[in-house]
């Protein structure tokens, strides 16, 4: 349990990637809309943009369920065949967007001047930027994670005020941690590298800090909660264990336990 001081809300997320159709989505949406969520959870999922909307339109107006978009584009609008703009995704349903993850950075150019344009105008938009970091297996290896990483935060969140920075989530996932083949990474590996984040966002912020700091990477039911001690991360980020609702839940309420939320 990470003890009575702990920063609520405990952030619970889930990326579905290039899964899911419309309706599978709305399904979904359904099953964790009408479960009873714990209290001290602040839950997000994140559909492919085909079916922010029908997400959206699944959820009942009281719902504490936050939608995002994986990507949207910097620009306003007009001329990007095959993008999106921070006001359409907005439009569809979106309170946050998540930007740079390292599918995006390795196989769609994404570098940290995109990343920092893209936070800036989802900022405009009146979106949370969800910024995601992380280095490769041979940065981790060389003992280089940290500077890697931290490097990657600065340039994502130059662009805005110290101000704006305390609005932002930062997601740390290290990607040799991620996906069906990662390793998951150990909470010994993920709490120097989440503390140097915490140091940096204070440091940018005016000594306010980011929104919260997440971990994503490999994170199951049989991790969440040794990861979730770490009194620097606030949440988790989750794939493959959150593309069902009852996985989802079932991390919900290992996250609160772990918090010590009654």
């Amino acid at each position: 349990m990470r003890g009575t001081d702990v920063k609520l809300p405990v952030w619970i997320g889930t990326s579905w990637k290039m899964t899911k159709t419309i309706a599978e989505a709305r399904a979904y949406i359904e099953h964790i809309a009408t479960a009873e969520l714990p209290a001290g959870i602040q839950p997000f999922v994140i559909p492919a943009h085909t079916s922010l909307a029908a997400a959206r339109d699944a959820l009942p107006a009281e719902s504490p369920v936050l939608l995002g978009a994986q990507n949207a584009h910097w620009g306003p609008e007009g001329a990007g065949t095959g993008e999106v703009s921070m006001r359409m995704v907005g439009d569809a349903g979106a309170r946050l967007v998540e930007i740079g993850h390292s599918e995006r950075r390795q196989h769609h150019a994404e570098t940290d001047e995109t990343v920092a344009l893209k936070a800036r105008a989802a900022v405009d938009a009146g979106l949370m930027p969800l910024i995601c970091v992380g280095e490769p297996v041979d940065v981790h290896e060389a003992g280089e994670a940290i500077e890697f990483v931290s490097s990657q935060v600065r340039a994502a969140l130059g662009r805005l005020s110290s101000t704006e920075v305390s609005g932002v989530l930062i997601a740390y996932e290290p990607i040799w941690a991620i996906g069906e083949h990662g390793r998951p990474a150990t909470p010994t590996e993920v709490a120097p590298v989440v503390s140097e984040l915490a140091r940096v966002a204070r440091e940018v912020s005016g000594g306010v800090g980011c929104r919260a700091l997440l971990y994503g990477g490999s994170v199951d039911e049989a991790n969440a909660a040794d990861l979730l001690l770490d009194a620097n991360t606030d949440g988790l980020f989750v794939g493959r264990a959150a593309w069902t609702p009852e996985g989802f839940l079932r991390l919900a309420a290992i996250a609160a336990e772990a918090a010590g939320v009654p």
